[in-house]
């Protein structure tokens, strides 16, 4: 019995053995399903590289002719569009932008050699020809003939070569032709007297759409000829945002990559968003409030005089601004050569006063014309301040472009404005305060024999510490002429993607667009 019972257990054994090798066996039947083996995570695939950075303004632009504008938002389009014969660096220094090489043979001579084998955007070479026509334009163009005034004449020595004469020795020559209005167009690029509507330059990008009031759209240009300061994204939307805080919005949902004036109220909301970074630089922006010395009763210096002591310059810059910025006290940026603060300061008791010796001791009426969010809040604060010292106003806004071309044909009584220039003073006293840019940048319309030799006799002096001194003497006889109220020089303040590259701000604001890549 019991040698059946290991018999049987033996058996068992070895059907069990047989049935775990047939296991590691495939038999011959259909096997069973197998269970689905875990798939690795796919690797994930980069994310494609923008080929468009949109830039948010708070206006459009008013024209697609450099010489037809001489606004900074207009500015921004044409330096990318146009080349200059020199250009500003970040730190304000005039480099070479067209120009390869130049000599001065006498104080009224330049000699000007220009690059070779720079291309229009149409093919076309870029030569001497097209430097003559576009100088001389210039002097023509009203926005811009204040930029040249002083050039006697332009003429070609050879192909690449132009000679550049001046009306006497003119020191801030080389800054003049960084301005946009001496941008360089292909030779007889519009009828006489008649604006460009289809620019072709030879900037980094070309010009492909304006849809007035939206966007401006550019797109690069491959043949430029400056592998340095090459276009660095396919295309450049620049996109019109009136107010301020739609402006913030749209970079914070990534609507735009680039706020080119960000609200100052939102400074706080974009540094403590992890996605965007915040750009603050000095600037030398004036803000001011402006007298038309030609419309009753700014002819007289006392009532200029009141409204300089009547308005309360830092509650107008908490308010506009919330104070990133300083006081202004004088004609320009407490960083141009020359500045001296004038003799003013908030006293209502003198403004009164002036009013008073200037016969409107029972009170005043005025308007006070304004464009925009940030001019408006100027606008209203200065409005309350008039009006403890017995001045009425009412305020009327504007669209930018209707807005700045009213006020050059002399039509706003007072309005609110600001201007950035480069570092020589020249550019910002001659266009506001000679008499001849009337109808021009001569805001104030001032009209003053003395201002006018005092501007001339400084801009032909060369040597540097006698024009610190003449400047020195016209701030401080403008400021009692008083054609502005100046109110504040603002910080440039800038708001971007934190992803963005190559964004730098200059005293003038959002800088070298072109180099924005991410």
């Amino acid at each position: 019995m019991l040698k059946r019972i290991l018999s049987l257990m033996l058996v068992l054994m070895l059907v069990l053995g047989a049935l775990s090798g047939c296991a590691s066996t495939p038999a011959a039947e259909e096997p069973a399903a197998e269970e689905p083996a875990a798939e690795e995570p796919a690797a994930e695939e980069p994310a494609p590289v923008k080929d468009t950075i949109v830039v948010a303004l708070s206006a459009d632009i008013t024209s697609l002719d450099p010489m037809g504008h001489n606004d900074t938002k207009s500015e921004k389009v044409s330096f990318l569009v146009f080349n200059r014969l020199f250009r500003l660096n970040t730190d304000f220094e005039v480099v070479p932008d067209l120009a390869e090489s130049w000599e001065q043979p006498t104080p009224e001579e330049w000699v000007i050699k220009i690059k070779e084998g720079v291309k229009f955007h149409d093919g076309s070479d870029l030569t001497a020809d097209d430097v003559v026509y576009s100088l001389l334009r210039s002097k023509e163009m009203p926005k811009v003939q204040q930029v040249l005034s002083e050039v006697a004449s332009v003429e070609k020595v050879d192909e690449y070569t132009v000679k550049v004469t001046t009306n006497t020795p003119f020191a801030p020559f080389l800054y003049t032709l960084v301005h946009a209005g001496t941008s360089i167009v292909p030779e007889n690029a519009a009828p006489a007297g008649e604006e460009i509507s289809d620019p072709v330059g030879s900037g980094p990008y070309t010009f492909k759409d304006w849809q007035s009031g939206d966007k401006v759209t550019l797109e690069k240009f491959d043949a430029y000829f400056d592998a340095d300061n090459m276009g660095q994204t396919q295309n450049i939307v620049f996109r019109i945002i009136p107010e301020g805080t739609s402006r913030t919005i749209a970079l914070e949902t990534g609507e735009v990559d680039v706020v080119d004036e960000l609200e100052t109220i939102d400074i706080a909301k974009v540094e403590e968003n992890p996605d965007l970074a915040l750009l603050t630089k000095p600037s030398t922006k004036l803000d001011f409030f402006a007298m038309n010395s030609e419309k009753e009763p700014f002819g007289n210096e006392l009532i200029r005089q009141a409204f300089n002591y009547a308005i309360d310059k830092e509650a107008v810059m908490e308010v506009a601004i919330n104070g990133a910025g300083v006081i202004a006290e004088s004609i320009m940026a407490p960083s141009f050569l020359g500045y001296t603060p004038g003799p003013y300061s908030y006293d209502p008791e003198k403004a009164k006063e002036l009013l008073a010796a200037a016969g409107y001791g029972d009170g005043l009426d005025i308007v006070i014309w304004a464009s925009g969010d940030e001019r408006k809040r100027i606008a209203e604060v200065i409005q309350a301040y008039l009006l403890d010292v017995g001045v009425t106003s009412s305020i009327e806004m504007f669209e930018w472009g209707t807005y700045i071309d009213r006020i050059l044909a002399g039509e706003a009584q007072t309005f609110v404005l600001a201007w950035t220039s480069n570092p020589d003073p020249d550019a910002t006293l001659t266009p506001h305060y000679f008499s001849g840019n009337i109808g021009g940048m001569n805001f104030s319309r001032t009209n003053d024999p003395a201002i006018d030799d005092m501007l001339k006799v400084a801009r032909e002096e060369l040597d540097l510490a006698k024009r610190k001194a003449l400047y020195e003497e016209f701030h401080t006889y403008v400021m009692e002429k008083a054609p502005i109220v100046p109110l504040f020089v603002k910080s440039n303040v800038s708001g971007a993607n934190a992803g963005l590259k190559g964004v730098e701000l200059s005293p003038q604001g959002l800088w070298n667009i072109e180099k924005i890549h991410y």
